[in-house]
């Protein structure tokens, strides 16, 4: 029997994970290390809960000075993350 077609073990993995519709939830993974290493470990321990969806990254922040903090990083952190994930993804962080 021969092959047809040569398909990579990469491409062979993504196709599964977008017909198994996991490739969000990998994606949202992917966006919470970002934050993490973003942010730094303290205020990643600060970080009680975290929520993605339509690029949107919802953030709850124990710490009201850590949050007030955030807030006025909240540009240059959208734009790290983004640059870590290598495309936009996340549009607007929200603080609560």
């Amino acid at each position: 029997m021969r092959r047809q077609k040569v398909v990579l073990l990469g491409d062979l993995f993504g196709e599964f994970l977008k017909s198994e519709g996991l490739e969000q939830g990998i994606k949202r993974m992917e966006v919470f290390e970002a934050w993490d290493s973003v942010v730094g470990a303290r205020i990643a321990e600060l970080t009680t809960e975290k929520f993605f969806k339509d690029g949107r990254l919802f953030c709850k922040i124990q710490s009201s000075v850590a949050r007030t903090q955030l807030f006025t990083q909240r540009v240059d952190i959208i734009k790290k993350i983004n640059d870590l994930m290598g495309f936009r993804v996340v549009k607007e962080i929200i603080f609560k």
